[in-house]
C-alpha cells in the first residue's frame, strides 16, 4: 500500500489565512525588490531583440515581407510572446517589460518559499532571512556557470519566468501533487519548451525516490499522472503546432549545425567551448549545494534527488554533441540546465544558513551563519572557502575561541561592503546602458518619420561570441556602437541589413543561415566608413549608421549622441 504524503495544508479562509497570505506577499515583494536592486534592470536590451518585433507584430508589415529574420519570429517557440503578438507599441513596451520582470521575480521568490517550507523554514522571520539570502546569493547573480542560462539578470525574458514555474513543478512533485506538477511543467513548455524537457528528469528522480520509499504504487500514480499529462499536453499544444508548421526548417545547401553553433554562440551547447574556470566553479557550486542540502537532514523535501536529476541533464548535454549533429536535439540547450542546478544549490545553501542563523547553538549563530553569509553573498570564488567551512562545521561544530564574538560583525561588514560596491557598479552600468539605448531609440524614431517605408539600414553588426573561425573577427569600435541597438527595429519599423544576434534565428529557421552568414561575413570585412558606404551603394542599402568621431567623406544626415546616419552617394541595386 502506498504511504500517504505529509504535506502542508491550506488553512481555511479566515482572518489567520488572510494574514498569512499578506505576510507571504510582503516577504516575496521584499525579495523581489532587493533582487532587482542587486541585478539592475534595463528594458529593450539583450534578448529583447527577439521579443520586441513580436510585440510590435513587425512581420505583419509589408516592408518586412522579404525579411526572413523578422518573418521567422512568427515561429519563435514561446507561447508567451506569441500571445502578445502585435499588442504592444511605442514606449509602453518599457513599463510592460518591467511589470513582467516584477511578476517573474515575484513568482520566482514564491517558488523559493515553496521549497523553504519543504525544508522546514516556516516562521515568517526565517522566511524573510531566507529570501534575503536568495536575493543576495552570488550563485544566482547574472548567468549560470557552464551553460550561461539566465538567473537574476538585468532584463525580462520568458526563460527566467520559466525558472519560477520549474521550482513550483519540482516542489509540488516533492509534496506528492503529481497532477499539479505535470500541469506546471506544461506551462513551462508553453513559456520555454526546452526548459520543460530538462525538468522532466528531476521530476522523474523525485517520483522514483518516492516510489522506492513506498509512497507510490502504479495504481495510485497512474491517475494523477494521466490527468497531469493531459493538462500539460493542452498547454504545450500551441507551441508544438507553431514548431510543426514552421516553413523555414530547411537550408539549401545544408550546413554543419555544430559548426554554426561554434560560430554563433556555443556556450549553451558545447562543453568544449566553456572556460576551465567556469567548469570548476560549476563543480564547486554543485558540491556546496549538495553538501548543504545533506546537512539540512530533510530527506522528505526531495531536494537532493531534484538536484541530482538536474545535474544528470547537464552531464548528458556534455556528451550529446559528440553523438549527434541533429538540430532538434542540440536545440534542447542541455548545458543551460545548469540554471536549475544553480537554483537548487542556492536554495540548499540559503536554507542551511537560515537554520544556523536561528539555531540554539551559539557557534552556529555567531560564527558559522555569518561566515556562510559572507562567503555565499559576495564573490563566486568565495564558494571554495565555503566548501571548507561546511567541512569544518561538520567535524568541529563548536567554536570555543574568544574571537568567536567578533566573527559576526567582521563577516557581515565584509558582506555589506561588497554589496554596496556591487549595487553602485550596477547603477553606473545601467546609466551608461540607458544612454546608449536612448540614442538608438531616438535614431529609430527619426528613421520612422524621415525615411521611406522600405528603407534598409546598414548598422554595426554586433559583437561575436563564437569560438570558431567561420566568421571574420568583429571590430571593437563597431561593437561599442552596437550597444543598445536592440530597440531599432521596434521603434523604426525599418529593415536592418544584418545583425550578429539575428543568427539565433537559424536555430528555428535554418533557411536563414546562408543569408545571415554571407551578409555578416561581408560586413565584418569592411574596414571603415568609406568601405561601408561603397558596400551600401552596391547592395542598394539606403542608410549607413556609424560613429561620428572619425573623418567622414561626407556629412551625416542625422546625429544622435555618438551615432551618425550617412546616406550612400549612390543607392542602386547590385
Amino acid at each position: 500500500m502506498a504511504q500517504s504524503f505529509t504535506t502542508p495544508t491550506t488553512p481555511a479562509l479566515g482572518a489567520g489565512s488572510v494574514r498569512s497570505w499578506c505576510i507571504a506577499f510582503a516577504i516575496v515583494s521584499f525579495g523581489t525588490a532587493l533582487s532587482l536592486v542587486m541585478s539592475g534592470y534595463i528594458g529593450g536590451w539583450g534578448n529583447n531583440y527577439y521579443h520586441l518585433p513580436i510585440l510590435a507584430g513587425l512581420y505583419n508589415e509589408p516592408q518586412f515581407s522579404g525579411d526572413m529574420f523578422i518573418q521567422s519570429l512568427r515561429f519563435y517557440s514561446s507561447g508567451f510572446w506569441q500571445v502578445l503578438s502585435d499588442r504592444v507599441h511605442g514606449r509602453d513596451v518599457y513599463w510592460i517589460l518591467f511589470l513582467f520582470q516584477i511578476l517573474s521575480r515575484m513568482l520566482l521568490f514564491a517558488g523559493m518559499l515553496a521549497w523553504a517550507d519543504l525544508l522546514g523554514i516556516k516562521a515568517s522571520k526565517e522566511q524573510l532571512v531566507f529570501v534575503t539570502l536568495i536575493a543576495l546569493s552570488s550563485i544566482l547573480q547574472g548567468f549560470a556557470k557552464a551553460g550561461a542560462g539566465g538567473l537574476l539578470i538585468d532584463g525580462f525574458t520568458q526563460s527566467e519566468l520559466a525558472n519560477s514555474t520549474t521550482l513550483f513543478a519540482l516542489a509540488w512533485a516533492a509534496r506528492g501533487r503529481i497532477t499539479a506538477a505535470f500541469v506546471m511543467n506544461g506551462l513551462t513548455f508553453f513559456l520555454n519548451a526546452f526548459v520543460a524537457v530538462w525538468t522532466v528528469v528531476p521530476l522523474l528522480f523525485i517520483i522514483c525516490t518516492q516510489w522506492r520509499q513506498g509512497r507510490w504504487t502504479l495504481r495510485s500514480l497512474s491517475k494523477p499522472a494521466a490527468l497531469g499529462l493531459a493538462g500539460a499536453a493542452f498547454l504545450a499544444a500551441p507551441v508544438v503546432y507553431n514548431i510543426m508548421t514552421n516553413p523555414y526548417t530547411e537550408a539549401t545547401p545544408a550546413f554543419g549545425y555544430i559548426d554554426y553553433l561554434k560560430a554563433f554562440y556555443p556556450y549553451h551547447f558545447l562543453v568544449s567551448s566553456l572556460p576551465l574556470q567556469d567548469l570548476w566553479q560549476f563543480a564547486v557550486i554543485f558540491l556546496c549545494g549538495a553538501i548543504a542540502s545533506s546537512m539540512l537532514r530533510q530527506p522528505q523535501s526531495y531536494l537532493i534527488p531534484a538536484l541530482c536529476g538536474a545535474v544528470v541533464v547537464w552531464v548528458i548535454g556534455t556528451f550529446l554533441p559528440a553523438l549527434t549533429d541533429a538540430r532538434m536535439l542540440l536545440n534542447l540547450h542541455l548545458l543551460r540546465s545548469g540554471t536549475t542546478v544553480h537554483l537548487l544549490c542556492a536554495i540548499g545553501i540559503a536554507a542551511l544558513t537560515t537554520r544556523w542563523t536561528f539555531s540554539s547553538a551559539e557557534s552556529d549563530r555567531h560564527v558559522w551563519a555569518p561566515a556562510m553569509v559572507a562567503l555565499s553573498c559576495t564573490f563566486k570564488t568565495m564558494l571554495i572557502p565555503l566548501l571548507l567551512v561546511l567541512g569544518i562545521r561538520s567535524l568541529w561544530p563548536v567554536v570555543k575561541t574568544p574571537w568567536r564574538y567578533y566573527a559576526a560583525p567582521a563577516f557581515l561588514a565584509a558582506a555589506a561592503l561588497f554589496i554596496a560596491v556591487h549595487i553602485y557598479g550596477i547603477a553606473v552600468w545601467e546609466r551608461n546602458a540607458l544612454n546608449s539605448r536612448n540614442d538608438w531609440e531616438a535614431l529609430a524614431e527619426w528613421a520612422q518619420t524621415n525615411t521611406p517605408l522600405k528603407a534598409v539600414f546598414l548598422m554595426p553588426p554586433g559583437i561575436s561570441r563564437g569560438t570558431g573561425q567561420m566568421l571574420p573577427p568583429s571590430n571593437e569600435d563597431q561593437d561599442r556602437l552596437f550597444e543598445g541597438s536592440e530597440v531599432f527595429p521596434y521603434f523604426s519599423h525599418r529593415q536592418s541589413w544584418v545583425f550578429t544576434p539575428s543568427g539565433a534565428a537559424v536555430m528555428w529557421a535554418p533557411a536563414y543561415y546562408w543569408t545571415w552568414r554571407n551578409r555578416l561575413t561581408e560586413v565584418r570585412n569592411l574596414k571603415n566608413l568609406p568601405d561601408r558606404l561603397n558596400y551600401a551603394a552596391r547592395q542598394g542599402i539606403s542608410y549607413v549608421v556609424d560613429g561620428c568621431l572619425q573623418s567622414s567623406p561626407q556629412a551625416p544626415v542625422a546625429q544622435f549622441g555618438n551615432l551618425c546616419v550617412f546616406k550612400p552617394s549612390e543607392s542602386t541595386p547590385s
